[in-house]
């Protein structure tokens, strides 16, 4: 199957693909939220009748050779009983070692961005789930399991929600539950995961700090000691948790300090972020209709400082002032390259990868998968596209060092 570059038109899914029934909104934006979630003990009640299934859940790549997927298996319509695997490689997708079974407890409810694994430049690998953060190394088929409760000890956190790493850092978002209306914690470890620290003066931080965030939103790392959080505050006087602004906090000591500045986005209730060097982009989103979401991107070259507007998806007129963003579809990751492009993952009805050259203001469809939903993990100068959600035939997972050209990579068969 050849990829499609740019100036050519973009590749057609499979008929498997095509005929993929058309889902609830809110059903895909909760499948959106949650990656690999994983309840805390097996269910009691057995298992009810279905058909057996697998299916990609995400992934995470530290340059073009270290990277892992996480793959599911189970039975489809139930909650419960499902097995949660990882598979590692070292060599950019030519060979995959053995699956590292991490839990027969997982939720078939697999699919979603990627801020809930990461991997270090050294191969170690995070995965963010209700049952606690799991670690493991690409080169070694063990892993650990870490609970939220050893995370913060001297607070509630019952789910480890999202996960960044860059360089030997790895930043952790834990709350009670993660979902809309939740105030979170943000753990650091600048050690590969040996040690943790909790995060003390984070703007959009925990319950007794008077500001709630939900959700816990994208969260990103670029250099050891840099990372944002994208997320809403509620202030404090309001009697129920009601969005409010979209806000970006950072910080550039490994998160001794934060400081928050506020999105120029126009009533949207939910964001993703990316960033590269000091350029970021977040792409804050509306509610959804069918097949279609309200978007607007705003991009940073100055660590988040200021921001500036670059494409809206909203009237032609508006549009035309400020920029054309995708205008169909549903958008579950973005990257930022260290060459300027810009990549984003669009879900639903079909699966496939836009891409901006000129900062966000234009976007071309350079790339179609099998899959209705992609996700997309950065890699030092290459990211990577993994079609998430039921395996079918057809282009799953997928390489590029400029967002324009794409490469196929064979996933590891599955038994």
């Amino acid at each position: 199957m050849r990829l499609c570059q740019a100036g050519e038109p973009a590749l057609r899914i499979d008929s498997g693909a095509a005929r993929i029934a058309v889902v609830r909104v809110r059903a895909l934006v909760a499948l959106l939220a949650i990656v690999g979630a994983v309840i805390s003990a097996l269910a009691a009640e057995p298992v009810a009748a279905g058909t057996a299934s697998q299916w990609w859940a995400t992934l995470a790549f530290a340059n073009r050779d270290l990277g892992v997927v996480v793959e599911g298996s189970g039975v489809e319509q139930t909650v419960a009983r499902c097995e949660l695997s990882v598979y590692a490689t070292s060599n950019g997708g030519v060979s995959w070692a053995p699956p590292v079974v991490l839990s027969h407890a997982a939720s078939c409810n697999a699919g979603g961005p990627t801020d809930e694994l990461a991997i270090t430049a050294v191969g170690s690998w995070f995965l963010a789930t209700p049952q606690g953060l799991f670690e493991g190394r690409v080169r070694h088929p063990g892993f650990d399991l870490v609970p939220a409760s050893r995370l913060t000890p001297s607070e509630p956190a019952d789910a480890v929600c999202s996960v960044a790493a860059a360089g030997r850092s790895v930043f952790v978002v834990l709350a009670e539950s993660c979902g809309l209306r939740d105030a979170v914690v943000l753990v650091v470890s600048g050690d590969g995961g040996s040690t943790w620290t909790r995060s003390t003066r984070m703007p959009l931080g925990s319950a007794v700090e008077a500001d709630l965030v939900g959700p816990p939103g994208s969260l990103v790392a670029a250099r050891p000691a840099s990372a944002w959080l994208i997320g809403w505050r509620t202030p404090p006087s309001s009697a129920k948790p009601v969005a409010g602004p979209l806000d970006v906090t950072r910080t550039a000591d490994g998160g001794r300090t934060w400081h928050t500045s506020t999105l120029p986005c126009r009533g949207f209730f939910d964001g993703l972020l990316t960033a590269a060097g000091n350029d970021l982009a977040a792409l804050c989103l509306g509610e959804a209709m069918a097949g279609y979401q309200a978007m607007e991107m705003v991009t940073s070259t100055n660590n988040g400082v200021t921001w500036t507007q670059r494409c809206d998806n909203g009237p032609p007129g508006l549009r035309r002032i400020v920029g054309a963003c995708p205008d169909a579809g549903y958008p579950s990751a973005i990257v930022a390259m260290s060459s300027g492009a810009l990549v984003m993952a669009l879900g639903y009805p079909i699966g496939g990868v836009a891409a901006s050259l000129d900062g966000g203001r234009t976007w071309k469809l350079v790339l179609r998968a099998a899959a209705t939903f992609l996700t997309l993990s950065q890699g030092t100068g290459t990211v990577w596209m993994l079609g998430i959600g039921p395996v079918s035939s057809g282009l799953r997972l997928a390489e590029s060092a400029d967002g324009r050209r794409w490469h196929a990579v064979a996933l590891p068969r599955l038994g």
